[in-house]
């Protein structure tokens, strides 16, 4: 089904904005001003009460409950545009660790990042990948959507390809943390999920070779992933990023 209206998203703090867009291609907050009782101090509570939660609630680990959230109806598929444009781009006799790659770069090549601001005169909408077929352009979850509904339309196996949203590390550009929508495939090779990012620190080396995404420390947390199928919440996944903390030496993500 092609669908070319606007799909206004209610904002949550999933995927917080700024009033002034950063000069940057993730969606993050500015380093606070004051010590006083705002956002981004909220967002450092949250992560802590967070951490408690995975330490008091191990049981509770799960990865299959459908969430209700509906995120998924972003991704198009079946799509006779995705599967035109992913002909172009993938060869059937491709391994599915190969079409995940060929796909990443094509979209990190063909999709120009663009805030919703600039792009659609909001602060908060998610667009379905037609709609950013025909711009050209997009922030981080509508590149990650367009990217998995080409990875369907390719035959990638739906299990094998899931949309996070949760929070980055980007101290490196001189920014804190922030809210962003990534990509992440099970590869072939050893079913490891790996990252497959269009537009932050966007990466070029083979799918083989890439850590695993849960090794990865810019990538903090998720709070949620979406399948062809299903919204699953994640509060309790994250075990592997928290270590160092659990160790009393965590990096200091607030400073």
């Amino acid at each position: 089904m092609k669908i070319d209206t606007l799909s206004a998203f209610d904002p949550t703090p999933l995927f917080p904005t700024t009033p002034k867009q950063p000069k940057s291609i993730i969606d993050i907050f500015p380093k606070p001003k004051s010590n006083g009782i705002d956002i981004y101090n909220l967002l450092n509570n949250m992560l802590q009460m967070r951490f408690a939660l995975i330490q008091w609630s191990p049981n509770k680990v799960t990865t299959d409950i459908d969430s209700g959230a509906n995120y998924e109806r972003y991704l198009q598929f079946p799509n006779a545009q995705m599967s035109a444009i992913v002909s172009t781009i993938v060869s059937p006799t491709d391994s599915n660790d190969t079409k995940m790659f060929k796909i990443e770069q094509w979209v990190q090549h063909n999709i120009q990042y663009v805030s919703d601001e600039k792009n659609y005169g909001t602060s908060e909408l998610w667009a379905y990948p037609t709609m950013t077929l025909s711009k050209g352009t997009g922030d981080c979850e509508d590149g990650a959507f367009l990217m998995h509904s080409l990875a369907l339309a390719a035959g990638v196996p739906y299990d094998r390809i899931r949309t996070y949203g949760g929070i980055v590390y980007a101290d490196e550009w001189g920014l804190t943390t922030g809210g962003h929508a990534w990509t992440s495939y099970q590869r072939e090779t050893d079913n490891k999920w790996v990252i497959t990012d269009w537009c932050y620190w966007a990466k070029n080396t083979p799918i083989s070779e890439r850590e695993p995404m849960s090794a990865d420390e810019k990538y903090i947390d998720d709070f949620f992933f979406v399948d062809a199928t299903k919204t699953v919440e994640t509060p309790y996944e994250n075990r592997v990023r928290y270590a160092s903390f659990q160790k009393g030496t965590f990096r200091n993500l607030f400073v």
